[in-house]
């Protein structure tokens, strides 16, 4: 199976995944975070940035893709943190970052592995999925009740 098509069907899991919180009501999930939203965004922000680059080999930018897992990592443990209610973003962060996945975990993986800078092609349909998945994980902790 094409990349992009098992990509494209993560994202409908997670939007299945979202649909899901959004029907089991506030109560379920946890309250509105401003720390995770900032993540969020600002992470948003970085990967797109660093996948534009992605043109280049990995080897130019090993300290900004050592800096985004590890911002990431940091995320789903912010997240993972928050218990049980806070499963439906934990899980959003863990397709995000999965390393043998379809979104960026995996297209770093795949980045460092193939060593080399990746097609314009590649990287657009990329950029667009993983924008995809930020804005589920934004808008979900955007649709939490505010305190």
């Amino acid at each position: 199976m094409r990349r992009g098509a098992r990509a494209s069907r993560v994202l409908r899991g997670a939007a299945a995944v979202f649909s899901a919180a959004l029907l089991v009501g506030c109560a379920a999930i946890a309250g509105y975070d401003p720390t995770s939203y900032k993540t969020a965004t600002d992470l948003k922000a970085e990967a797109l940035l660093l996948v534009e680059k992605a043109k280049d080999p990995p080897s130019q930018h090993a300290a900004a893709i050592e800096g985004l897992r590890i911002k990431l990592r940091q995320a789903l443990e912010y997240e993972r943190g928050k218990g049980e209610r806070n499963r439906h973003s934990r899980e959003l962060w863990e397709l995000l970052g999965d390393p043998n996945g379809n979104l960026l975990g995996g297209f770093l993986k795949k980045w460092e592995t193939e060593n080399k800078g990746q097609s314009p092609a590649f990287l657009e349909g990329m950029s667009k999925n993983i924008a995809e998945a930020f804005d589920k994980i934004i808008e979900l902790e955007r649709h939490k009740v505010k305190d």
